[in-house]
């Protein structure tokens, strides 16, 4: 990715990331669709009666699950599609700390020493370089102060561009709706037809989502056993990954990787769009590398949320 394009990507995201009263906020519900809004758009939706083995079944019309709907919104679909579990599309990019990206950052070594404490997680203000000096930030909503030591908090609070859950078991057959909750996301199998490392089983065509829009969706029937890992082609540079692993019962499938094409990235990118600010957060191969990611993990726990990958990733 070049500078330019990590440059417009932030405009991007602080275009549609608010940044709410506090400045404090996760960018995670952006956007996302009322569920309220059209809970038999499915059923109306004369196209909704099958899903492709490898494009799926996607639909830009409001997604009944999208937001805090709790699971009865499966009932929403048309019974030959009807989803049996979901995962969401996330961006946890606090808009403050985008913000305050764009105006250039801190100067070192403010931003070393903040990158030192958020690594695990943990800040310890006395660390930091001059942790009570104040910053203004300009946001669409007025000019935000806030000290060196609450920007550090913010960028610990940084999960990054994500799926949730991280990890998801379910069994042959089942169909997993993916909702997009933020913009800008797809959901892609590694896989040797898009230059990738194949990490399929075998048989496994290139799955591909198109891009889904905000508060829109995509279904996906897992028919074959084994372990599948995806990735959100616009956000795999920034470590966007994920894990399925369909099996019946308890039985752990092993994974499968083929050296055909581009493995999952060894460096984020994150840094770049935050200027300079790291909150160390999984590359795309560290957190399918990641033990809580291990398919007997997943198996055992049914779901494994991205935090507590990125938590894993930044134990000392």
């Amino acid at each position: 990715m070049r500078p330019t394009d990590l440059s417009t990507t932030r405009r991007r995201l602080l275009q549609s990331l608010g940044v709410g009263a506090a400045g404090a906020g996760l960018g995670t519900t952006v956007g996302a669709a009322d569920p309220t809004a059209a809970p038999n758009s499915m059923a109306q939706n004369s196209q909704s009666n099958s899903i492709d083995p490898i494009f799926g079944l996607a639909s830009a019309e409001p997604n009944p699950c999208g937001g805090d709907a709790d699971a009865s919104c499966f009932e929403s679909f048309p019974a030959a599609v009807r989803p049996d579990h979901e995962v969401e599309m996330h961006i946890g990019l606090p808009g403050l700390l985008l913000a305050l990206a764009e105006q250039g950052g801190f100067s070192e070594p403010t931003t070393t020493t903040v990158n030192l404490e958020a690594a695990d997680g943990d800040i310890v203000a006395r660390n930091l370089h001059r942790p009570d000096a104040t910053v203004e930030i300009e946001t669409p909503d007025g000019t935000v102060t806030r000290t060196v030591a609450e920007i550090a908090e913010l960028v610990t609070a940084t999960v990054g561009f994500h799926f949730e859950p991280a990890g998801i078991h379910v069994n042959p057959g089942d169909v997993v709706l993916f909702s997009a909750e933020t913009p800008d996301h797809a959901v892609a199998a590694y896989h040797e037809r898009h230059g990738r490392q194949n990490r399929v089983p075998d048989s496994v065509g290139p799955i591909a989502s198109p891009q889904i829009p905000v508060g829109g969706s995509w279904l996906y029937r897992f028919e074959t056993e084994g372990v599948y890992d995806l990735y959100c082609p616009p956000h795999q540079v920034f470590g966007m990954v994920m894990r399925v692993v369909v099996s019946e019962g308890d039985s752990v499938p092993s994974l499968s990787v083929e050296d055909t094409g581009r493995p999952p990235g060894e460096e984020t990118f994150l840094p770049d769009i935050l200027g300079g600010f790291d909150p160390n957060v999984p590359s795309s191969h560290a957190a399918l590398t990641a033990e809580p990611l291990e398919p007997s993990n997943i198996v055992e726990n049914g779901t494994v949320s991205w935090e507590v990958v990125v938590e894993s990733h930044r134990e000392p």
